[in-house]
């Protein structure tokens, strides 16, 4: 599942392939954004924000990904692929002299003229970002900490407090500090949400920091497809024995929790109602004192 640390290690993965090279072609299949205009230009910079990719280019443009749930991105050597190469799915073929990326599925795939990020509906509201070097934690316990009345997990992944947690941090977070994730944010004091958010950045700089292999990815079951971005490799569990997942209880429903043996539970959060999994066991319900 795409969330910051995915895109950090796209970003991670696609800088050295793509700075300072120079676009051969730019093809965004269901805009109608015209890109002949960035053909010869040189790709100044790549990075991630949050959930979000950005590819700069020389001349003031960026191109913005957002994989939702099921985008991928794929790195490949040319002249090896061809464009008869593509599916219906992708989204942008994007050609230096030696590569070619691939977005496949990606609901956001645009253009946008690099100063008018800063105010963009995507990125003005966004919160602070876990994996960026200059993350300033005591904005995101501030942003954090104000949404009393919202559920802790519902908070945790609302991109405008911080930037970064999704399905499976957010759960795994929740479940490593023993917090409740249906309680409101007002349950809990700031120094149990800090922790929270301190640990969030260590285990996702740990995961970006981790050098892939080339492994069946633990959230999907699924080999990484041929050219693609390695896989997520997130171990959150902390002292996992042998035996263990890597993860607590992330897609564990039913399964006995390694701490305490009880079921493992899911339950739908939010408007869009996302998975939340826990173990009632390790995180007793909380109340408002």
């Amino acid at each position: 599942m795409p969330e910051g640390d995915s895109l950090h290690l796209a970003a991670q993965k696609l800088g050295p392939a793509l700075v300072g090279e120079t676009v051969r072609a730019l093809h965004l299949q269901r805009r109608a954004e015209r890109t002949e205009g960035l053909v010869g230009k040189k790709i100044q910079g790549v990075e991630a924000r949050g959930k979000n990719l950005l590819v700069h280019f020389e001349g003031g443009f960026s191109l913005h990904v957002h994989l939702k749930m099921w985008g991928r991105i794929f790195l490949r050597k040319l002249p090896e692929v061809r464009p008869s190469g593509t599916s219906a799915d992708t989204v942008v073929v994007l050609d230096t002299d030696r590569d070619r990326v691939l977005v496949v599925k990606a609901p956001v795939a645009r253009l946008i003229r690099t100063r008018d990020l800063t105010r963009d509906v995507h990125f003005r509201h966004l919160g602070p970002d876990l994996l960026s070097p200059t993350f300033d934690a005591d904005e995101a316990l501030r942003r954090l900490s104000s949404r009393k009345q919202v559920p802790l997990g519902e908070a945790l992944a609302d991109q405008s407090a911080v930037a970064g947690i999704g399905n499976v941090w957010k759960s795994e977070l929740c479940f490593n500090t023993k917090l409740d994730p249906f309680a409101p944010v007002a349950a809990f004091t700031d120094a149990e949400l800090a922790s929270l958010l301190e640990l969030a950045r260590r285990l996702m700089k740990e995961t970006v920091e981790r050098k892939p292999r080339t492994l069946p990815d633990p959230f999907t079951s699924r080999r990484r497809p041929r050219g693609g971005i390695a896989p997520v490799e997130r171990q959150t569990r902390q002292d996992r024995r042998l035996g263990q997942k890597p993860v607590s209880v992330y897609e564990r429903q039913g399964e006995a929790c390694y701490d305490c043996g009880a079921r493992i539970q899911m339950r739908r959060q939010g408007e869009l109602g996302r998975s939340t999994y826990f173990c009632p066991g390790c995180q007793p319900e909380r109340k408002l004192a």
